[in-house]
């Protein structure tokens, strides 16, 4: 059975100007601590129902995340995963309306000893559908 979160990811993984990127390295929640830089995790927010003329739609907020090891490579991302927040038929779910909410740069932060961890950006945005 499809989930809204599959068919979000198949809304990133279907975008070409995301093809730097495997499928691999674009997951729901959570990235491998070893994977190869750069990739994208995601989070859907719980359904709201919304009525826009005449049709009920559902919605979710979604927070997409790309992590590099630098703020040049993430803002990098920003064209593609702007790109891929998009309208279409995804799995069995229509998304008939998003809403770009914008994006904020995650700042790498330092660790113990020279290391300091990837840089993420988070994208938000707001996507309407029906099942």
């Amino acid at each position: 059975m499809a989930s809204i979160e599959t068919a979000v990811r198949a809304m990133l993984t279907s975008e070409t100007s995301l093809n730097s990127i495997p499928d691999a390295r674009i997951n729901h929640g959570y990235r491998l601590q070893d994977c190869t830089l750069p990739a994208i995790t995601f989070e859907v927010q719980p359904d709201e129902t919304m009525t826009i003329g005449a049709t009920p739609l559902l919605m979710v907020a979604v927070e997409i995340r790309g992590i590099a090891t630098t703020t040049a490579g993430a803002l990098g991302l920003l064209s593609g995963i702007k790109s891929a927040v998009r309208t279409g038929t995804f799995d069995t779910f229509d998304f008939q309306a998003v809403q770009w909410n914008g994006h904020t740069i995650d700042e790498s932060v330092g660790n113990d000893g020279d290391e300091s961890n990837p840089v993420e950006l988070v994208c938000t945005a707001d996507i309407y559908y029906t099942e």
